[in-house]
Formats: structure tokens, sequence, C-alpha cells
């Protein structure tokens, strides 16, 4: 669950240790699996090197000095599934414990088969903030800050942050609120309404560029028919082999843009629908799909 502390934990906890001891990677400010191993090993990536020429140096320098790895949002990198691969090549080579924080509820569930059972990850859940738990942290904040701020306005901020449960999502809202001076009921409902498109807006545009090109079409053909589309016309429009195609539906289903069922009307094949709310901003052009 977004916003629901994990971050804040992680950072409290490890004040306590040595920096030596651990490698903290923020996983949403890397670009891919390339730039993560290369923090992990502690050195630069070459841009015409690859992410298999990197594994042995990462294991090597891990073998010299061994530290903790811990991938913040994991879940945020593109091919994350392709990482979590190569931490279980690392995890077999060096034996280096792994912690990994996520919003993604099925990650366990989402994980190749071997790297579950080599990384056996101890799941902790975070709960999502309630409503009261929202007002008294923002009130807080705001009380620190010395900042006037209408009370109507705290409750109302908790009120809309409860649906997500998130924290971080509360604070932003007051922080902006309170340096903009929009505090009315109407200026803090569309103040929510702009940072849900940013932050829509900052998850596609993290999609690999050929994600975007498969996002597109599929957006595009479902806004055309109103049916689901089969994943054979992806391939067949975007000239892309069958495992190829299923690869990069895989990994759209990993950021729960699209969904795929199996159709059995006119016999058994895959087919794809975008999020709905998606289609509807698209259509209505409140957002644009990145190329």
């Amino acid at each position: 669950m977004t916003g629901s502390g994990k971050t804040s934990t992680l950072a409290y906890v490890l004040k306590n240790y040595d920096k030596k001891l651990y490698i903290f990677v923020k996983c949403k400010q890397q670009k891919g699996v390339k730039e993560v191993l290369a923090q992990i090993g502690n050195f630069q990536a070459l841009a015409r090197q690859r992410a298999p020429e990197l594994l042995p140096k990462v294991i090597e320098r891990l073998k010299k000095e061994p530290k903790v790895i811990i991938l913040d949002d994991v879940t945020q990198v593109a091919s994350w599934q392709e990482l979590m691969n190569y931490l279980d090549g690392i995890y077999r080579a060096v034996q280096t414990p792994v912690f990994a924080t996520t919003n993604v509820f099925q990650f366990l569930d989402k994980l190749p088969e071997d790297v579950r059972h080599t990384l056996l990850f101890f799941r902790v859940d975070f709960a999502a903030y309630n409503a009261t738990e929202l007002y008294s942290i923002v009130k807080d904040r705001v009380v620190l800050s010395g900042a006037k701020f209408p009370e109507g306005a705290v409750r109302l901020i908790a009120a809309l942050s409860t649906e997500m449960g998130s924290a971080r999502d509360a604070l932003v809202m007051a922080r902006t609120a309170i340096q903009s001076g929009k505090t009315t009921e109407t200026e803090i409902k569309k103040l929510r309404r702009t940072m849900e498109e940013q932050t829509y807006m900052d998850y596609l545009n993290k999609l690999a560029p050929k994600e975007r090109q498969v996002l597109n079409f599929i957006v595009e053909e479902y806004a055309r028919k109103r049916t689901a589309v089969p994943v054979r016309e992806v391939s067949k429009a975007l000239q892309l082999s069958p495992s190829r195609t299923s690869q990069l539906i895989t990994g759209l289903e990993q950021y729960d843009i699209i969904s795929t069922e199996v159709h059995r009307e006119h016999g058994n094949y895959r087919v794809i629908e975008p999020d709905r709310e998606l289609v509807e901003k698209v259509l209505a052009k409140q957002i644009t799909l990145p190329r």
C-alpha cells in the first residue's frame, strides 16, 4: 500500500546501522535493471553494457565487500521480474540478505518460481491508514509548520486520502494547499484531482518504449471497437513475435493498467482489456499517452 510507512520504517531502522553494511536502492529513481545492478555493485555502467555483462562484476564486488541489499519500491523498475532473476543469481553466489518493498499486493505470486524458492521472502504487510490516523498525521505536521490552516481543510484532506490510506498523499496535499493558499473545499478537491492525474502520468512515463507502443495500440483499438483486443492482433499489427508480445503484455499487467483473460466464445485465445479509467481519460483528452 502506497504511503503506508514502508520507506519511513526502513529509514528509521537503518539509521542505527553503518551505511557500509547495506546498499539502499531507491528503485523509483532508476531507469531499469542495468542501473539497479550498477548501484548494487557500486560502479558506473557504460552505455553499451547490458545487464548480463554487469552481473559477474556485481557478484565479485559483493564477495569482497558483503552487504545487505535493500530494494525500495522494487516493482517501479521496468522489467522488475527480470531484476529479481538477477537477484536470484546474486543470492546463490553470495548468500547476501535481500529486502524489498513494493505496493504490488501479489508481488510474491508474480515472482518466477525458482526466484521465490531461492529468496524465500518473509512477507510483512503494512496496513493502510484510516481517516482518524491520517487526520492525526496531517494535524501534527500542520502544527509543527506553524502555518494557519483551517480545521475543516485538515479533515477534508484526511477524508480524501482515506481511499488509498496514503500518508504521503495527505501530506503532499496539505503542503501544497498551505504553499498555494488554497484551502477551500473546491480548491482542495481540485488539488486532489491534479495530483491523481500527475501520479498516473508519472506511472505511464516510466514504461519502456516498446511497452508504450503496445499500450497505445491496445487503448486505441479498445476505444475504437469497445471490445477486448486479442493478443494475436497486437503481434500482427506491431510485427512482434508471439513470445515477445506475451512478455510485453505480462509486463503491462504488472502495472495494473491492462488485464487479460482467455476468450472461449470462438476458440481459446487470450484477449486484453485496458484500464477503463485510462481509456476514458484518453478519449476526453484529459491525458495523452506517452509515445
